[in-house]
C-alpha cells in the first residue's frame, strides 16, 4: 500500500514538473511592433556589421534613420483563437522599401521560422538594404516577448538580426 501510494505520488510530482520545451509562437511574435536593435554576423559582439558604411556620414545617416520609429520595424500577425485556418502575414518598414502582407512559419520546437513575400520600393541606405535583404533569408529565431533574434545565411556568412518589442 505504502509503495503505491509512494508511486502515485512520484508520478505526480514528474507530471507537474514536466518541461516543456515548445515555445508559445503566437505570445513571441503577435501583438508587438520589433524594433531592430542590432544587425550582424553570428557571434559578433559588435552592434552593426563591420564594413556597411563607406563613411562616418552615410552610417550617421544611417543611425539617425534607425531611430525613427517607422522605419527598421517588423509586425507579425495570425490567430489562434479562430477555428479557421489563418494564414499568418508580417509587415515590414526598412526606411524606403517595405513588405506587406508577407507570410510567415516558425516552428516552437525546432525553432525554424521562414517568411516570405515581396519587397516593395527600393533602399539607398546600407542599413536598410542589409534589414530587407535579410529578412527574406531568415531560417531560425531565438527569443520572448521581449527581444527577438532572427538568424539568416548571406552566402556562406551568418547573420544575426536583434529586436526588442516597443
Amino acid at each position: 500500500m505504502k509503495i503505491e501510494r509512494l508511486f502515485i505520488l512520484l508520478a505526480a510530482v514528474l507530471t507537474l514538473t514536466a518541461c516543456n520545451n515548445e515555445d508559445d509562437v503566437m505570445e513571441i511574435f503577435t501583438g508587438k511592433t520589433w524594433k531592430l536593435t542590432r544587425l550582424t554576423t553570428e557571434g559578433s559582439s559588435i552592434r552593426f556589421l563591420a564594413g556597411l558604411w563607406d563613411n562616418e556620414n552615410s552610417y550617421n545617416n544611417s543611425m539617425e534613420r534607425l531611430n525613427s520609429s517607422d522605419n527598421y520595424i517588423l509586425n507579425f500577425y495570425g490567430d489562434t483563437q479562430s477555428s479557421e485556418l489563418i494564414e499568418p502575414t508580417f509587415n515590414a518598414n526598412g526606411i524606403s522599401a517595405r513588405i506587406t502582407n508577407g507570410t510567415w512559419k516558425a516552428d516552437g520546437i525546432s525553432k525554424d521560422l521562414t517568411l516570405n513575400g515581396n519587397i516593395t520600393g527600393s533602399e539607398s541606405d546600407p542599413l536598410a538594404k542589409e534589414f530587407m535583404k535579410g529578412l527574406l533569408l531568415v531560417y531560425k529565431y531565438e527569443g520572448d516577448n521581449r527581444t527577438l533574434t532572427l538568424y539568416y545565411k548571406d552566402g556562406q556568412i551568418n547573420k544575426i538580426m536583434g529586436f526588442t518589442a516597443q
